[in-house]
């Protein structure tokens, strides 16, 4: 396997001859599956040396708020759409992680077919299961210790917390770029009509979203007349970046989005703030669900991130009886 797949110490996957995906490597095309920062490492020099840049529309607009990928590099590649450089071929699959992300398809020129899950959740419901011959899955949590039995519940919970809260003072929901998307499709999805006051990148990020037919709606910019006279009436839901969230203040009822919470959905840590278990990463279960369905003979996992690669590879070795590494 390692002649086929490398993955470096920089996060690098390295697939046949021709493609680097989530990490720089000075090869022709760079894969990026989603926005997070540490899929984008070292996007810069990739940027100057690759031939292309390759990932979906809505991820490539997203990069360029803070990287200027030249339109001859960027290569928007929608999802199921095959296409072949230098004998190599790719295809991008939906992955269930956040807005415009995905799965990778490599087929090398001998047929053999490799895939990289990239991160992702809800396996088969919203993540479809790859069947390559060789499949690089992400183990973030990759330990069984890492598993939420709650979790199809987490959405209609804490959709019933914000509207609780909605009645006594405005709400501020703290997380990281991404998923404070996901959690506004999920709150719309669940009844919450209140306004949502935006700013900053993740008003332009939510833009992006809604452009490319997210259903995200009475979204207003903070820095609006609109939205300041909607602020007056202290019913609304404000959105600030998961590190903001040691500032919060009692004027709102604070939601820190947290993917590491395992025994409760919701955590008080405060009289007004409460964490939030709300992952847009697959839980050890979801893993081993996917790994039991795949039809490939070999199991990589990405141990080049924050991740529990190693862990992920022995339990699947010795509990499901697969070839499966951890790399790097």
């Amino acid at each position: 396997m390692q002649n086929l797949v490398k993955i470096l110490p920089n996060g690098a996957i390295l697939i046949g001859e021709k493609f680097t995906i989530d990490g720089h490597y000075e090869r022709p095309f760079r894969v990026v599956t989603h926005f997070h920062a540490d899929h984008i490492m070292g996007l810069e020099k990739s940027i100057s040396i690759c031939d292309s840049i390759i990932a979906t529309p809505i991820t490539l607009d997203i990069l360029n708020l803070d990287y200027a990928i030249p339109p001859r590099k960027a290569f928007g590649l929608n999802y199921d759409i095959k296409m072949t450089f230098d004998d190599e071929t790719i295809v991008l699959k939906k992955s269930d992680h956040v807005i415009g992300s995905a799965q990778v398809l490599i087929t090398l020129k001998n047929g053999l077919e490799i895939g990289y899950t990239g991160d992702f959740k809800n396996p088969d419901k919203g993540t479809p299961i790859l069947h390559p011959d060789i499949l690089i899955i992400e183990a973030t949590y990759g330990k069984p210790d890492f598993r939420r039995p709650f979790k199809d519940d987490v959405e209609s919970l804490f959709a019933d917390y914000v509207r609780d809260a909605l009645m006594n003072s405005p709400v501020r929901i703290y997380g990281y770029h991404g998923k404070l998307q996901e959690i506004m499709l999920s709150l719309r999805k669940m009844g919450i009509d209140a306004p949502f006051i935006v700013g900053g990148k993740i008003s332009k990020m939510t833009n992006i979203a809604i452009k490319y037919g997210y259903n995200i709606s009475q979204v207003f910019d903070e820095s609006q007349s609109e939205a300041r006279e909607i602020m007056r009436d202290d019913w609304y839901i404000s959105f600030s970046h998961y590190n903001e969230f040691k500032r919060r203040n009692g004027k709102y009822f604070n939601f820190l989005l947290s993917g590491w919470e395992f025994k409760d959905v919701v955590k008080k840590i405060d009289e007004k703030s409460y964490a939030v278990s709300f992952s847009d990463h697959a839980d050890f279960d979801d893993l081993i669900y996917y790994v039991e369905r795949t039809s490939a003979k070999y199991i990589i996992t990405d141990g080049g991130r924050r991740s529990y690669g190693k862990e992920l590879a022995e339990y699947i070795s010795k509990k499901l009886g697969k070839v499966a590494v951890s790399m790097p």
